[in-house]
């Protein structure tokens, strides 16, 4: 015997899913907000005044602070991917939402917080960039492909930073599923391969842990802007799927 689901079946199952997405979306939302607000104001302050009060005290202001941490707001997302998850996902479900609605929640905070702190890092550049001229010391630039000299490259840079945070926020969430999959040991052997995504993202933009390596940018403008931006898309995607393969299976403990 088959049974068939029927329109007015599926239609309180269609607007509980956007109900338990957007619930999501705001508790990821709320989460980044908290903590992109106080990462900038501190990050932002270590940057604009470090070169400033190395000069006053006798030292030589050459080279960044920006880049030196590999791109700092990455783990920020990280964070917020790991923290939000464990601490919501059991009550969640519980609540009626999905697992699958807990992926696209942080996927679609991720998609509105990364361009706000992309355009931030952006402006933290420039900012680095302008006091490193006021003291007439010589600046290296970003790590990211292309310089923020121009259009393109503020561009690129934004849209790169963007991406990562996405990728991030979702690797994060899937670690957590990986350790309550697997355990605290099991769990740290797993969360090896959980982090080619972010590997993936770092490599394309030539910055955090794994692209620093590769810092210097791309011979060609075309080549950077493909790269970067291909890239980053093709890591936030594998990072949504992997978070969603991960978070099927997840015990939920209370």
């Amino acid at each position: 015997m088959t049974t068939t689901t029927t329109p007015a079946a599926e239609a309180p199952a269609s607007a509980l899913h956007r109900h338990a997405v957007r619930a999501t979306r705001r508790r990821y939302l709320r989460t980044l907000a908290f903590a992109g607000v106080g990462f900038w104001a501190g990050w932002a302050a270590l940057v604009l005044t470090l070169p400033v009060i190395v000069e006053r005290w006798g030292g030589e202001a050459d080279g960044l602070v920006h880049d030196a941490a590999g791109g700092p707001v990455r783990w920020v997302a990280l964070g917020v991917g790991v923290l939000t998850t464990a601490t919501t996902l059991t009550l969640h479900v519980a609540a009626g939402g999905t697992r699958r609605s807990v992926v696209e929640g942080g996927l679609r905070a991720a998609l509105i917080a990364g361009p706000v702190l992309g355009v931030l890092a952006a402006a933290l550049a420039l900012a680095e960039r302008a006091v490193y001229a006021d003291l007439g010391r010589y600046w290296q630039g970003t790590a990211a492909p292309l310089g923020v000299d121009t259009v393109t490259g503020v561009v690129v840079l934004v849209v790169g930073e963007s991406l990562v945070v996405v990728t991030y926020l979702l690797v994060g969430t899937a670690v957590i599923a990986g350790f309550r999959r697997a355990g605290v040991w099991r769990g740290a052997l797993l969360v090896l391969p959980l982090l080619v995504p972010a590997a993936l993202a770092d490599l394309a933009t030539r910055t955090g842990l794994f692209g620093l390596p590769l810092r210097g940018g791309y011979d060609s403008v075309a080549v950077g802007v493909v790269a970067t931006v291909g890239g980053t898309l093709l890591a936030a995607a594998l990072a949504a799927v992997v978070a969603a393969r991960m978070l099927h299976a997840v015990p939920l403990r209370p």
